[in-house]
């Protein structure tokens, strides 16, 4: 938006075009400055794409993490033979550290392989499908992903095996001698732990979300994210037993339900591990779903308590611009019956003082400002001369400037201009009108003169549907800009919002899917684990059918703790986001309760799901073989 809510970003790689080509360049100048934009926003595309790789990274590490704690807790008795004929502790690390080696290095390169198909699919696509403007012509595989292809997904499993390898050297060669493995350790150094490490990520985000990181913002904002996640996940082994339990509650009108209860709540640390992976993606989705409710809902109000429009004409916003329309709908809606104001609004980017700037260009200032929250600390924001500007307070504070001041401008077209700055105006702590207004003789010199948006105040008694119809008559050679009320304006433009999310949560879901593949191995290890345990409650009458439902219900419970985790995780994670963001015009923080409802049954059937081949084996187990296993 031009006129815009605070949340409309000025887009680096536009300032540095504006800066580079937009004056003075060359053809072969625009060329290279092309290119390099083009790449730059590549790399910004490919940062994104790595960012949500490592969250698929950090939740593959719960998986390896209960992997290998559970195989260390199956071979507990292999594991204390081989310390009983000698074995020493280094010996044991080094065992399990070497078998993670080979499976890191083996899922690395098929990895690779699938990241070097899904190219060549990309690269097809592009090709020949659709009439698009970027064909790609080959595919290259750069060694620095195939060698950090290697390095971080061997790293990866090293680090998340390092833990079972410890526990694996602390095994006792008497253990050899028992029949049942040790029971767990307390969880008080774990919760310990745990609480410290939620300590140092909550200040670390704190610190990067208040902006006190400086140029490190971004960096304090990842690792506080990702130390907080961690020290949660040290932290849900402690509620674990309790919520399953009760959680647990649910299925017990059953003997599988009661058993499936059970069996989610007897091993703690387990269970955290695979609800963990579960909760890290829906606590991300669920973040970030947070934050653009609360823009939504904030923008609502913003419209609805400072916008006096009756009707506004725009079109649905598109990156860092929005659709135009001829500027001889503005004056034939001026003679429209009805109609008391229009104010018209152009927006560009130009070189103000020598900095890349966002500027409006309005046919009626003080039309407008009785339409928009604005108010003059200096001068006057009456109609502008053709030579003069005003600029928001802040902007005039960080650049020294007071009513009077001169400043240089350079638009798209023409050369460096002389401006007097008329006023100083204070807008709203929610709408932001963007910084600088020139007078509307300014935008025959913007790189599009035409206006992206129109404000129409009507006289009183006026029929605003009518009136809507004869300006909608006007716009049909437009047809990607409507005019509507206020109410119409926040659905148009809170679109975006829903544009955004849906890309968060298709990428996400690769988080979400290796949480699902957690749980299944989980279970699935599980059950090899229980083997003469089955064997036995299937020989004094448990049903295959009903071995089926405890392993389901085992699962349900699991995955239902993960969700409900990840929700309040989120929630928690996507208020303060919102709370430090107050000035950037968020005012109000709003929880999708409906989506949040959804996830909730989406983990039921995760579970369901999750439990089905696990589930299938547990029935097929044979009661004589089961009792006889060892």
């Amino acid at each position: 938006m031009s006129t815009s809510w605070s949340l409309n970003p000025d887009p680096r790689g536009r300032r540095r075009w504006i800066d580079q080509v937009q004056w003075g360049s060359t053809g072969k100048q625009l060329q290279d400055t092309a290119a390099e934009s083009f790449r730059q926003s590549l790399s910004f595309f490919n940062n994104v794409l790595l960012g949500f790789a490592g969250v698929a990274l950090f939740v593959g590490t719960f998986l390896i993490l209960n992997t290998f704690s559970i195989l260390v807790a199956q071979r507990v008795k292999e594991l204390a033979l081989m310390r009983a004929i000698g074995a020493s502790r280094w010996q044991m690390i080094g065992s399990v550290l070497a078998e993670a080696l080979a499976i890191g290095v083996v899922a690395s390169a098929l990895g690779l392989g699938a990241g070097i198909g899904v190219g060549a699919l990309l690269a097809y696509v592009f090709r020949h499908v659709g009439n698009t403007d970027l064909p790609v012509e080959s595919i290259e595989i750069p060694a620095s992903a195939v060698i950090s292809a290697f390095v971080v997904g061997t790293l990866v499993t090293l680090v998340a095996a390092l833990l079972p390898a410890l526990r694996a050297a602390r095994i006792p060669p008497v253990a050899a001698l028992r029949e049942v493995t040790a029971p767990d350790r307390p969880l008080t150094r774990l919760a310990v732990a745990g609480a410290l490490t939620t300590a140092i990520g909550g200040t670390t985000l704190g610190l990067g979300l208040t902006g006190q990181g400086g140029e490190a913002t971004l960096l304090l904002l990842l690792g506080g994210v990702l130390v907080s996640f961690t020290g949660v996940a040290l932290l849900t082994p402690m509620i674990a037993r309790p919520a399953v339990s009760m959680l647990g509650l649910l299925f017990s009108w059953s003997v599988p339900g009661q058993l499936g209860r059970l069996n989610s709540a007897r091993n703690p640390r387990r269970t955290a591990i695979t609800a963990a992976a579960l909760m890290v993606g829906l606590a991300l989705i669920t973040g970030v779903h947070v934050v653009l409710e609360s823009a939504a809902a904030s923008f609502t109000k913003m419209v609805d308590t400072r916008v006096e429009a009756d009707l506004i004409i725009a079109g649905e916003p598109g990156g860092d611009s929005m659709p135009t329309f001829d500027p001889a709908v503005l004056d034939r809606a001026r003679q429209t019956g009805g109609v008391r104001e229009v104010v018209g609004e152009y927006g560009d980017f130009a070189m103000i003082n020598g900095r890349p700037s966002r500027v409006n260009a309005v046919t009626d200032l003080a039309a407008m400002t009785r339409m928009l929250p604005l108010r003059a600390t200096e001068g006057t924001l009456a109609t502008l001369p053709t030579d003069h500007v005003v600029v928001d307070a802040e902007r005039a504070t960080e650049l020294g400037l007071h009513a009077g001041s001169a400043v240089q401008v350079r638009l798209a077209r023409g050369g460096v201009r002389t401006m007097t700055v008329a006023g100083i105006y204070t807008d709203d702590d929610v709408y932001r009108v963007g910084g600088w207004i020139l007078p509307a003789e300014a935008a025959h010199d913007f790189r599009v003169a035409q206006p992206s948006l129109g404000y129409l105040r009507l006289a009183d008694g006026a029929d605003a549907t009518e009136i809507r119809k004869q300006i909608d008559a006007l716009l049909v050679d437009s047809p990607e800009v409507t005019v509507g009320d206020r109410s119409t304006f926040i659905a148009q433009q809170s679109r975006q919002f829903d544009t955004i999310l849906a890309m968060i949560q298709l990428l996400l879901a690769l988080a979400i899917l290796i949480a699902v593949l957690g749980i299944v191995n989980t279970l699935a290890l599980s059950v090899l684990e229980r083997t003469r345990e089955l064997g036995l409650l299937r020989a004094i009458g448990l049903r295959r059918a009903q071995a089926m439902r405890m392993i389901t219900v085992e699962a349900v419970v699991i995955s239902v703790f993960g969700a409900l985790l990840g929700l309040a995780v989120g929630s928690g994670l996507g208020a303060a986001v919102v709370r430090a963001l107050r000035k950037e015009g968020f005012t109000d923080v709003a929880l999708p309760w409906e989506q949040m409802g959804t996830y909730l049954v989406l983990a039921v059937i995760v579970g369901a799901f999750a439990a089905t081949l696990p589930a299938i084996r547990a029935a097929r187990v044979d009661v004589l073989n089961a009792i006889a296993h060892e």
